[in-house]
């Protein structure tokens, strides 16, 4: 290389790293609205309590099952990845039940498919602390506890985040 390629070379280096340079950090307001618009693209609705993923039927439970299922896997492995990217730092993981069984063995369930669900995201590289685990039983219903298919959609984890 000849000592023109080189200062070329160079010169091209420093414009690069003056520019770079000149960039402006984001502001709180367009952190804010990344975080939103990766929140939505994901499938999260905004509610009263933050903003809440339910998985569908990737995370809904068969009967007495806490583990969560391949597909449920995959999506939350792609989820975790997003949350993490966009500088989310907590997450809310909620277990539900339907209505068959008693009060005491579903709440217990309920958190016992919650902790599945934490234990996945751990796995998957957040840290344990960042994540909060409850167990709300068969108190929560989204569909009819009286029909087999309102049943399954009752049983479900639902994660939720707030975006500051």
């Amino acid at each position: 290389m000849g000592v023109a390629s080189k200062l070329r070379t160079m010169a091209v280096l420093l414009t690069a790293a003056l520019l770079f340079g000149c960039q402006t950090a984001p502001t709180a307001t367009e952190i804010k609205a990344r975080r939103v618009a990766a929140l939505e693209k994901l499938g999260f609705v905004r509610t009263d309590e933050g903003w809440d993923l339910n998985l569908g039927v990737k995370l809904l439970f068969e009967i007495n099952v806490d583990q969560v299922s391949e597909p449920g896997r995959i999506e939350l492995d792609r989820v975790a990845r997003t949350l993490a990217h966009v500088g989310i730092d907590r997450i809310r993981v909620e277990g539900h039940t339907d209505s068959a069984g008693s009060a005491r063995y579903n709440e217990t369930l309920s958190l016992r498919r919650a902790e599945s669900v934490a234990q996945h995201l751990v796995a998957g590289g957040w840290q344990n602390s960042a994540i909060e685990r409850r167990g709300y039983g068969a108190d929560k219903p989204v569909a009819d506890n009286a029909t087999a298919e309102g049943r399954a959609q009752n049983r479900r984890v639902v994660v939720t985040v707030q975006v500051d």
